[in-house]
């Protein structure tokens, strides 16, 4: 004998069905698919930033170990990417390594890689060096960042997008 159960027709039935289900992971399917590509920008853009605090970080770093020294402090960076080393002749004082931030790409404006810090804090500018450093992201429409180092030992970082007049973030 099969025994069934009948639903109370004055009571509400419980529970989601299968095409409510359905609805909202198709809702939440075309949502995710639509905001993905922000979140790809968005991590790039961070990567972008966190590779040029790192180069920025070092070079404050060797331009302080140069006064703290009282001898002159290189700073190198890697040619294979944001990577850099911050030497006192042959010993690494701190470096940090290029894979760190993958997808960015560090590229010297003049093609010099190093720049020597003297112990007054300054950039020993009787030898070529490393004047600029353009940072950007394998990921398109992403920002970039260029880091301009002045012969006094100022460091500033820019965007080169950036066109207003009255913009501080330009270069």
């Amino acid at each position: 004998m099969l025994i069934t159960h009948r639903r109370d027709p004055r009571r509400p039935a419980r529970g989601v069905t299968l095409i409510e289900l359905l609805i909202t992971l198709v809702v939440l399917a075309v949502s995710l698919s639509l905001a993905a590509p922000t979140f790809t920008q968005q991590i790039a853009n961070y990567r972008v930033r966190s590779a040029s605090a790192s180069i920025v970080d070092g070079l404050n770093f060797a331009r302080a170990e140069a006064a703290r020294r009282n001898t002159p402090v290189t700073f190198t960076l890697d040619a294979s990417g944001p990577g850099w080393k911050a030497q006192q002749g042959n010993d690494t004082l701190q470096s940090r390594a290029g894979g760190e931030t993958p997808g960015v790409s560090a590229t010297s404006g003049n093609g010099e890689l190093a720049l020597t810090f003297t112990p007054t804090g300054q950039v020993d500018t009787s030898a070529a060096r490393l004047t600029t450093v353009t940072l950007a992201s394998a990921v398109p429409r992403t920002d970039g960042r260029r880091i301009d180092i002045f012969g006094g030992g100022l460091i500033r970082v820019c965007d080169p997008t950036l066109t207003a007049a009255d913009d501080p973030r330009r270069c």
